[in-house]
């Protein structure tokens, strides 16, 4: 068995195959795998892999996981909503047992080394290389369980997934790591609490420009020379918004105005606004604005006829 492992190559050597994996340009910061565990497993060992690897469970009964680290065997009962944390560079050896024969519904969820140390590096103070997660199972985090629950939702619904969604993710359980997983206590720096107007024109004037294209956290939070996390945090106590919430908006509100005054097709005015798919784009409008496209172009104007741009 090899020292380590990739997060991708690490399917080989869990207990069953994944029921979905994660794949594409837009998942760049994370391999999310949704499984089906079988009820017992007397003894399996996976590799290490360079990047923080995340596992929910959630669903089927209490079951006893036991995991050897240093000093032996540790045993504990873990359930739906229970978390385990792998650290970088650390092998596991695990054995468990789900009394009742049922199997186990999981979500493992890596997060790239490359970003894991450049998040360190742009908002703590220390050197990333310092760094140390300390490894946990049957762990209760109300801040990271929605998280990585919501990351396998988007994996069953790949439609639906959205780049800046799923990098605010990233950044969001990282940020958690550091805070309450480090072996040792790091600090932020200072920084300033509310965006400028000006800044917050350049960010509007960049996503505006950018509607149509596939819109990263990075992107936008560099249009202002910060780092994502940082741009994230302080978008959000500026404006009241995510800024996953914020471009959501925004498309929504250009495809209200392309359906008042184009003759386009559903898919053509997706497509132009940034949506993966007509299907996509139908959920997300309706949910903003409690109508469907068809039925707003249908109630702003008189001829609804569509035409493929």
């Amino acid at each position: 068995m090899p020292g380590e492992v990739s997060s991708r190559d690490m399917e080989k050597y869990l207990a069953t195959p994944s029921l979905r994996i994660s794949r594409g340009p837009d998942w760049q910061y994370l391999t999310v795998r949704t499984r089906l565990e079988p009820a017992s497993c007397r003894y399996l060992r996976i590799p290490a892999t360079p990047d923080p690897w995340l596992v929910l469970t959630t669903g089927g009964g209490p079951r006893k996981t036991e995991v050897r680290g240093r000093n032996g065997w540790s045993c504990a009962v873990s359930g739906p909503g229970s978390l385990a944390l792998t650290s970088p560079g650390k092998s596991t050896e695990i054995r468990w047992d789900h009394g009742d024969g049922s199997g186990i519904e999981t979500i493992h969820v890596c997060i790239d080394a490359a970003l894991f140390h450049r998040f360190a590096s742009e908002n703590i103070e220390c050197d990333p290389a310092r760094v140390e997660i300390i490894d946990g199972f049957a762990q209760r985090d109300p801040l990271m369980a929605p998280i990585v629950s919501s990351l396998g939702a988007e994996l069953i619904n790949p439609d639906s997934a959205s780049r800046l969604f799923l990098d605010s993710a990233a950044q969001m359980l990282v940020a958690q790591l550091l805070r309450k997983y480090c072996a040792f206590p790091f600090t932020s720096p200072n920084r300033q609490a509310r965006l400028s107007s000006r800044r917050l024109r350049t960010v509007e004037d960049y996503v505006q420009a950018g509607l149509a294209s596939s819109l990263t956290l990075e992107d936008i939070a560099a249009s202002i020379h910060m780092s994502a996390y940082h741009f994230a945090r302080t978008f959000k106590a500026t404006t009241g918004e995510t800024p996953h919430a914020y471009v959501t908006r925004l498309r929504v509100e250009r495809a209200q105005e392309l359906l008042r005054t184009s003759t386009w097709s559903m898919s053509a005015i997706a497509r132009r606004v940034g949506f993966s798919s007509k299907s996509h784009f139908a959920a997300v409008f309706l949910r903003y604005t409690g109508i469907s496209p068809h039925r707003f172009r249908g109630a702003t104007r008189c001829d609804g006829n569509d035409e493929e741009m």
